[in-house]
Order: C-alpha cells, then structure tokens, then sequence
C-alpha cells in the first residue's frame, strides 16, 4: 500500500487499529484495565531486564541471551561508515542491509551467476489491508516520510540478487522468487566478482533496535518479538520440532525479505530509518538507501573460481569470527547510542513469557503471549516512539549503571565460586566486598540491615527516572543489588557464626555459603560469567552466533585459533544453523 496523503495516512491508521485481532480479542483488552508495565513484574524479572539492559547492542551476552524480548529508540550519528556487499556496483535504493564490520558485508559480495534478469521479485509489498496493527495514536505522532518509490523489497533496475538453485542459503535473504531461467542457465553462466558497497551516514538517523539474536532466523525464539509482536502474526509459527520452511515462496529464510518489508512499513510510519538486529554480526534493515546515505566506495571483489570462495579457508573464516569478537562488549567509537529511556520490553508486563519447548526454560518466548497483550504492548511501543523521536530528549545510560555492578562483583563472584576451598578464604572475599557498607560506630543496633540497604542503592544514588522505562528500569536493577547485597551479608553470616564452633562446622557453613553464592550466580545469569578466562592473541572466546556454532559452544565458550575453530559438532541453532565452517566466512 502506498501511502500519499495525509487523509491516506489517517485511513490506513484507522484501518490498522485493529492491530490484526480478531474481535474477541479486542473485547478480551477492552476487559482488561489496567493491563500494562508492572512495577511488580520488573521487581519479579529484575535479572531479565538488567541483563537485557547490559547486553543492548553487545554481541557476546546478546549471543548467550538470544531471545530478546525488548525494542529501544538507536542514534547513529553523522559521518559513521557502514557497509554492504551485492553483485551489483550500483548501490539499491530500496530496503537493503547495512553491516557495522566490513568482514560481514563482504561474505554477501557474489558476483551474479546468469544473464541479467528484468523485473523485480514478487512479494515485496505488504499485502493489502494488512497494516501491521499502526494504531490512529501511533500515525498521529511524527509525520511519516514519503515512501520510496522501491516499495516494500522491490529492486531497482539492473540490479538482481542471487538466485539459489536449490534452497535458501541462511545468509543470502535477497532471493529472485520468479525467474523462469533454468538451472542449466544458471550453471553455464560466467560467474563474476560481487560488489562491497561503503556509506557514511550524512545526518543523525535514527532507528528501532530489536535486541537479542534478532537476525537469527530460528525457531528457538529469536523472531518472537517481530512476528508475534510487531507484524502481528501468530500465524507464521515456527514449530519447534520441524525445520524451518525454506522453500521460494517464503520469500528468504523464514520469510525474511516479508519480514524486512513490513518491518520498513512500520518505520516510514513511525519517521525512522530502519531496524537494527544482530546475527553473527550487527546489521541495519535500512529502508531507503537514498535518504541518509552518501556512498563513498564500491569496489568489485575477485572473480571466484570453481572450488575456490575468495579469500577462503580456516585463516578467513577464522579473522570474521575475531571482527564479529570486537564488539563483544559494545558496537564501538559511539556508532550507536541506544536511548535506554525508551525500552519497551515484555519483561515489564505481567505475561506468560515461558517457552514451550520443556528443555530450554531459560528461554522466554512470546508464544503463550495472547494476542490481546501482545497488541498492549505494541500499543505502547507507538506511543514511545511518539514521545521519544526528540533527539534532545534527556536519557539515562542505565547500560552504564549495570556496567558498574557487573564489574564491581561478576569476576569475584565466579572466584569464590570456582577458586576458594576454604572458609576463611571465602569469609575474605565477602568481607572485602561488603565492609565498605557497615557503619562500625555503634549507633545502630544492628548495623546489618542499614548496610544491607546502603549496599543496595550505592550505584543508584543521584539517578531520578523520568520516563516509565526510567522507573522499570531503576526497579529492576535494585532488585539485583538487593539480592546481591542480601545474599553475600547471608553468606558471611552464616561463616562468622558457624565458623568458630570446630572444623565439621566449619565445613558445613562453607558449603553453605558456597550454595548461597551458587544460587546468587545462577540467579544473575551474567553473560561475563560464561566469558573465557584468557585468550592468547590468536585466539577469539567462540560462542554460538546465527548461524554458526555448536552446543558444545553455547554450554562451555572456548577459546579458538584459525586451527582450532573446528567445522564438527551439532549445530547449536538446529536444522537452520551450521557448525564453525573450517572453508571461509559466510558467504551467502
């Protein structure tokens, strides 16, 4: 649908604030009053959240905690470089992906195997009548953009995307779905290099952040938060005992190239320019590629030869994993400021987040979320993006609050728990950690409590939450201090007190303890506790990114060099996945 006027604009909205629901379901969120962010429900999750709040736009702990269930307001600045590879020199106008580390972009830099192919894929545009549940609120904000005139996924002239024979590669999500040519054409083609594509950005830009592994396209839970949620389709449901659908008419992997234009829909609505996700990689669905984009560079690849794949081999795959291993702890040089101001995530509303598969627990899901709640939440997704687009909208770096208590006590808490034999020893660590909270004066007659709430507000004072997220926020993150804080003064009290009556006590109240601490770990679920000790300087810690990595990786992180990143084991992402190739980096 091509929106051209403000009355145009106004009829979509009012058609679309149905949100796809049936008119039960309306009738269900009528009923429900009061349904929305819960102060309870972030105390209850305060782990979750904290963790998604620290692992926003860090590729190790979105890795571990890949089912993201939450979408933040991103800034890119002026003059940042991103990058895209086709097989094409011409740069697309419409909706296309941007990667943050050149090595990404280049492993989608084909040279096209055929003649050049007239007309655009089919299926690009959003069907009719289907506006991805826009209420008339969310169109009464910022003033859309025009569209381009690409419309949904639709090529420019000239350029034509690869066309995989047999199936859909997990790493190429442009695919031509109506070219009549036959395989026997396209073998016999003279392949040619492809094309790597640098832009700078000319202005700030903004854009919605999915977090978790949110390219990954799987059925673990990585597209909950755009099918179920954004797109408003429960319909699409990846089944957890059968492979993902790969054939032509999905349009890319799991209906990718749909899935990137209705999500471009939204965005001309809400005035933004994109979505970012991650996969094994960060990357932008950039939706108009003649707006905000200057092209600096556009250089053509080596021409690959039969049984060659460019640079190949362990040593190239090998330098994409270490590039991806740079922005383990953040995307770098400020590239993408993330208003934590703005989150909207399931976490903070009373829903049934459990996953249906009974062997991961530890992942949410949206599957049991009905449609009534999940279109709440969408609502209030529009309403913040309303209220947040200002650029000069004052926002709190709570990542950088949860950096302060991850450093203060991940790395001393994993000590205690995999180093310390001794009751003693262990009686020190914690001492060391919570004297600084006990007032020794006398004045209280218990000076335990007070410093049990002293610790628990010492990386909160000073922060007063202006938005809802501001306060969810703020709620979750004391509840983590809070048990942190709780737990360690029960740990040490339990060696003060059962420590001085003779070694089989002594033994006891260190197992005790130790449980205690265990318990707290568990409990926190820190990404930096499954972090490698020490990697030498050709070595990278390997973890499961889509779509490579095995399960061994995601239980116990390794490091690996150029000869150890090994090709064998079992995908750790299943059916669509596929271990560390030994032969080069993705290559679409």
């Amino acid at each position: 649908m091509h929106v051209t006027s403000r009355t145009g604009i106004l009829s979509a909205a009012l058609a679309a604030s149905t949100l796809s629901l049936t008119h039960a379901a309306i009738a269900d969120l009528r009923l429900a009053k009061g349904f929305g962010p819960s102060q309870d429900v972030a105390k209850s999750r305060g782990p979750q959240i904290f963790n998604a709040v620290n692992n926003a736009m860090r590729q190790w702990g979105s890795s571990l905690h890949h089912n993201g269930m939450s979408f933040y307001l991103a800034t890119v600045p002026e003059g940042v470089i991103f990058h895209h590879g086709n097989d094409n020199k011409t740069s697309p106008r419409g909706p296309e992906w941007l990667a943050y580390e050149i090595e990404h972009a280049e492993g989608f830099a084909h040279g096209r195997r055929g003649p050049p192919r007239g007309g655009p894929p089919h299926g690009g545009g959003r069907p009719r009548g289907d506006d991805h549940g826009l209420s008339a609120d969310a169109i009464e904000g910022p003033r859309p953009r025009p569209r381009p005139q690409s419309g949904g996924l639709k090529i420019q002239e000239g350029f034509e995307p690869v066309r995989m024979r047999k199936q859909d590669d997990p790493q190429r999500v442009m695919i031509d779905e109506t070219s009549s040519e036959s395989p026997q054409a396209v073998d016999d083609a003279q392949p040619h290099g492809g094309w790597l594509h640098t832009y700078r950005t000319t202005r700030p830009l903004q854009y919605l952040y999915v977090d978790g592994m949110s390219g990954g396209k799987t059925s673990m839970g990585t597209l909950d938060t755009q099918d179920y949620l954004l797109r408003s389709d429960k319909t699409t449901s990846y089944a957890l005992d059968e492979p993902p659908h790969m054939g032509r008419r999905a349009g890319g992997p799991m209906d990718e190239r749909r899935r990137a234009s209705e999500l471009c829909d939204m965005c001309y609505y809400w005035d933004l320019s994109g979505v970012i996700r991650m996969e094994a990689g960060f990357e932008i669905i950039h939706c108009d590629f003649q707006d905000g984009l200057e092209e600096i560079q556009a250089l053509q690849r080596s021409d690959p030869k039969d049984g060659e794949r460019g640079r190949g081999g362990a040593v190239a795959n090998f330098e994409f994993i270490r590039a991806l291993s740079e922005r383990y702890d953040g995307i770098g040089s400020s590239r993408t400021t993330v208003d934590f101001s703005s989150m909207v995530s399931a976490f903070f509303y009373p829903v049934n987040l459990s996953n249906p598969d009974p062997k991961r627990p530890d992942l949410p899901r949206l599957a049991n979320v009905t449609e009534a709640e999940l279109a709440a939440i969408k609502a209030d997704l529009n309403r913040v993006i309303a209220e947040r687009q200002d650029e000069h909208k004052h926002a709190i770096d709570w990542q950088g609050v949860t950096d302060l208590v991850v450093a203060r006590y991940a790395d001393r808490l994993k000590y205690m728990v995999d180093k310390v034999h001794s009751a003693s020893r262990l009686l020190d660590e914690i001492n060391h950690l919570l004297m600084v909270h006990i007032d020794h004066s006398g004045k209280d007659p218990d000076p335990i409590p007070p410093a049990i709430n002293r610790c628990t507000d010492f990386y909160l004072h000073g922060i007063s939450p202006r938005t809802q997220a501001d306060s969810l926020i703020h709620i979750a993150i004391k509840s983590v201090t809070s048990e942190i804080c709780t737990r360690l003064f029960e740990a040490r009290n339990v060696l003060i007190n059962r420590s001085t009556t003779g070694h089989g006590m002594e033994q006891l109240a260190l197992n005790d303890a130790m449980g205690t601490i265990s318990f707290l770990v568990d409990h926190l679920s820190w990404a930096r506790f499954k972090r490698c000790s020490h990697c030498d300087v050709d070595e990278v810690c390997v973890i499961p990114m889509w779509p490579f990595g095995t399960k061994e990786d995601y239980v116990s992180p390794r490091c690996a060099n150029s000869s150890s990143l090994r090709g064998d084991g079992e995908s750790y992402w299943g059916s669509f996945g596929r271990p560390w190739r030994p032969d080069g980096p993705p290559r679409g």
